[in-house]
């Protein structure tokens, strides 16, 4: 039987990655037609497809909103959209594609595209809960205290081992992946100096470390594994299941607040985090992180550059301090967030 319902996800790794328990609840929703469908950008969609969770997984493989909507009428005639970003041009791809139900908050001026707009309760609290009201009126709600899982068939767990040992990991001692950059923007960025420093530290304790980026990102992870006389870089070609592969085996991570922080909670690999312009208890899952912040009066903005120009949420930060809740995830201490108000 096709599926006759297709999902519009999200642009963004970690965003898909939340949307997890919504999928989830689609899926269970309309089981007895086929199942759902997801059209995602091409770098998750081999991610959500090793999830298991899909019918069917759509990958758009270009930016452009024109080849989206012939990819979405290529892959089949769905009787309905359900639409999670919030874009105009998300609910344009799916009236332009010819989609009879289209399913999804009025926001973006976007009304008229819809034949089910869905008021979306306010305020707004954890992203988990953004979808709430959609799936409540598709009578789909997500199970109470279901957050993000992915576990890897056995062959992409053995894929990423492989990887690991090809690249010269140990896996007979602790690894941790640091990821230092984050595609939405410099304000998330901790600083490679700093990430630098909490290699060469980790290092001296007898850590493994390796380093995830992105296409976007590459010239960033090189910089900082040249200046650390070599790390080892895992997701040059942009595969975020490769990336995952390999994360599953580590002990640990170091992130901005970034898609592999989310990948690695799916995953259940501790992480550490340092947040400044965003605002982690909207994103991150209790327990999942130990996060490490500043507390000012100008957070959270969201601003991709500082809009103050000091970045102090981020440059206050020490790298003793992120040592010591990296190194501290493998004592039985609790995960906590590491916050110490400051005032601006």
């Amino acid at each position: 039987m096709a599926c006759e319902t297709v999902v519009i996800g999200l642009n963004w790794v970690g965003d898909n990655v939340l949307a997890i328990p919504a999928y989830k609840a689609l899926q269970h929703r309309f089981r007895s037609e086929g199942g759902i469908a997801v059209a995602v950008p091409g770098n998750v969609a081999t991610l959500l497809d090793a999830s298991g969770i899909f019918r069917q997984v759509i990958a758009w493989d270009s930016r452009s909103t024109r080849k989206r909507i012939a990819t979405l009428r290529a892959a089949g005639d769905f009787k309905r959209a359900v639409i999670l970003p919030n874009s105009f041009r998300a609910a344009m791809i799916a009236f332009a594609a010819g989609i009879d139900e289209r399913w999804g908050y009025p926001s973006d001026f976007r009304r008229i595209l819809l034949t089910h707009p869905i008021a979306q309760r306010e305020p707004r609290g954890h992203q988990l809960d953004d979808y709430t009201s959609l799936l409540g009126a598709l009578n789909a709600p997500r199970v109470v205290g279901d957050t993000p899982s992915i576990k890897l068939p056995p062959p992409i767990r053995e894929y990423g081992r492989r990887r690991l040992l090809e690249i010269g990991m140990h896996l007979d001692r602790p690894i941790f992946a640091i990821h230092a950059g984050g595609l939405y923007g410099r304000a998330k960025h901790w600083g490679d100096t700093r990430y630098v420093e909490t290699i060469r530290k980790l290092r001296l304790e007898g850590f493994d470390v390796m380093l995830l980026t992105s296409p976007g990102e590459r010239d960033q992870a090189e910089r900082i594994a040249t200046t650390c006389n070599g790390v080892p870089i895992v997701g040059h070609d942009g595969d975020v299941l490769e990336m995952a592969a390999a994360l599953s085996h580590c002990s640990a991570l170091i992130t901005n607040d970034s898609g592999p922080l989310h990948v690695a909670a799916a995953l259940d690999i501790p992480s550490v985090s340092i947040f400044g312009p965003t605002d982690p208890d909207r994103t991150t899952i209790a327990g999942a992180t130990r996060v490490v912040r500043r507390t000012l009066s100008c957070q959270p903005c969201y601003q991709r550059e500082c809009p103050l120009g000091h970045h102090r949420c981020m440059n206050d930060v020490s790298v003793d301090e992120v040592f010591a809740e990296a190194v501290g995830l493998f004592s039985n201490a609790e995960p906590e967030v590491a916050a110490h108000p400051i005032e601006a």
